[in-house]
């Protein structure tokens, strides 16, 4: 993707945010993502999960979360937490305004921009991204920086999801365009590849989201 592509790209999905996202949601985008349909409080209850399990053995003191959208995620890492500084940033100012009138916590440093353009002043020992690297048409240049603004023995965790491209070829057949948000997500192989060429060591990866049955229980 060229120059103009990624702006065009990026552009983009701050509008999606702050103008769709915020009226298909009216107002309160946490609570329609997960909560609004059986199978989306399904994937919540997955996600909670793994990552309380994947935490658990995890200690930091600085945190930076990459696409915190309302704070769904952080107020997990916050419960969990509650000592550590956190800086929360995302592209969409409408999503930083739902966050902040959930979580109005003094200590948390809100940043609103793309993470490719922002300059950090800092490190952190801990860095967590939930679906935004999908967002970022330069994968190994965001991947870098990340590395960059980890500290020598920091961990992190990246979420996201692989392209579904059995989904997409049958939109294509039906005349549908995928949605823009969904053209720039990461097979799990490119995401090994480039954390490798980035200078991660003990990369691992886990599922998720198993099934959306409905015999898997929403409570």
């Amino acid at each position: 993707m060229d120059q103009n592509s990624e702006l065009k790209f990026k552009e983009g999905m701050k509008d999606f945010y702050n103008k769709k996202a915020k009226v298909n949601s009216k107002g309160d985008y946490e609570s329609f993502r997960w909560f609004s349909t059986k199978n989306k409080r399904r994937q919540y209850i997955f996600t909670t999960k793994s990552l309380n399990y994947h935490l658990r053995d995890i200690k930091f003191g600085k945190c930076l979360d990459i696409g915190c959208g309302p704070g769904t995620w952080t107020r997990l890492l916050l419960k969990k937490y509650p000592e550590a500084d956190f800086t929360c940033l995302d592209i969409s100012k409408e999503m930083i305004a739902q966050f902040k009138n959930k979580n109005p916590d003094k200590k948390i440093k809100f940043l609103i921009n793309s993470f490719i353009d922002q300059d950090f002043k800092s490190k952190y020992d801990f860095i967590f991204s939930s679906r935004s690297i999908e967002y970022i048409p330069n994968k190994l240049k965001a991947i870098l920086k990340i590395y960059d603004l980890l500290e020598s023995q920091g961990k992190g965790i990246i979420v996201t999801s692989p392209p579904h491209s059995f989904i997409i070829s049958i939109k294509k057949f039906f005349g549908k365009k995928p949605n823009l948000q969904h053209t720039q997500r990461i097979s799990v192989r490119e995401m090994r590849y480039l954390l490798k060429e980035a200078g991660f060591k003990k990369i691992r990866f886990y599922p998720i989201l198993f099934t959306d049955f409905a015999l898997i229980p929403t409570s």
